[in-house]
C-alpha cells in the first residue's frame, strides 16, 4: 500500500493495521501532534465523501493500493487568512471607487470590481471551511463582536441586494451598497483575521 500526502509519497511501515480506517486513524494521531488535519481523502483513486467514510474505513488493507490525503496545517490556514485580509483590503479600495466610476462612465471598471468582490468572498469562505478543522485556534474569531457564521448571515443579504442592483441596473443603489454597506463590513473582516 502507498500513502501520499498532498501529492508526496510517504515511506510508511504498517504496524499491524488491518483496514484503511486503522491506517487513517494512525496518521491522524501524528497529524494532530503537528497541528495538521485531513481535508480530503482518496482511496484507490476514489474520493471519499464524509458520508461514505465509515464504509470506506472498513476496507481491508489488502484491497488498498493507494491512499491520497489532502492535509492542511494550522499555520497554512493562518497564512491564508493573512493573505485574504490583504486581498480584502484591496477589494475594499476598489469598491469605494464604484460610485465615481458609475457616474463617470466607468461601468466596466465597476463590474470588474464587483467580480473581484465575488471572487474574494468565495476564496474567504473556502478558508473558513478549512479553519473549521482547527476549532480551538479559529473558532473564536469575531468580526464586530459576531462569530464568522453570524457575520456572514448578516452580510449575505447585503451581497444579494448588490447582485439585485447590478441585475436591474440601479447604479445609485449599487454605488451606495458598495461604498457604505459592503466596504465597511469587509474592512472589519480583514481586521479580524489579519493578525492570526
Amino acid at each position: 500500500m502507498e500513502l501520499y500526502i498532498n501529492g508526496q509519497k510517504l515511506d510508511i511501515t504498517l504496524e499491524g493495521e488491518k483496514t484503511a480506517g486503522e491506517v487513517l486513524r494512525s496518521f491522524e494521531k501524528s497529524a494532530e501532534q503537528s497541528r495538521c488535519a485531513t481535508a480530503g481523502i482518496q482511496i484507490n483513486g476514489k474520493k471519499i465523501a464524509a458520508e461514505d467514510f465509515d464504509e470506506a474505513a472498513k476496507m481491508p488493507i489488502d484491497n488498498v493500493e493507494r491512499i491520497d490525503l489532502d492535509v492542511v496545517s494550522e499555520d497554512s490556514v493562518c497564512q491564508a487568512f493573512k493573505t485574504a485580509a490583504a486581498e480584502i483590503k484591496d477589494t475594499v479600495d476598489l469598491l469605494k471607487q464604484i460610485p465615481v466610476q458609475l457616474q463617470s462612465g466607468g461601468d466596466s471598471k465597476a463590474r470588474a470590481s464587483i467580480a473581484r468582490l465575488a471572487d474574494t468572498v468565495d476564496n474567504f469562505c473556502h478558508i473558513i471551511a478549512l479553519s473549521t478543522l482547527f476549532p480551538q485556534k479559529f473558532g473564536a474569531i469575531k468580526v464586530d463582536e459576531k462569530n464568522l457564521s453570524a457575520f456572514f448571515e448578516d452580510f449575505m443579504p447585503v451581497f444579494n441586494d448588490l447582485n439585485g442592483a447590478l441585475a436591474s441596473g440601479d447604479t445609485v443603489t449599487l454605488g451606495d451598497l458598495a461604498e457604505y454597506e459592503i466596504s465597511p463590513r469587509l474592512a472589519a473582516l480583514a481586521d479580524a483575521v489579519k493578525n492570526l
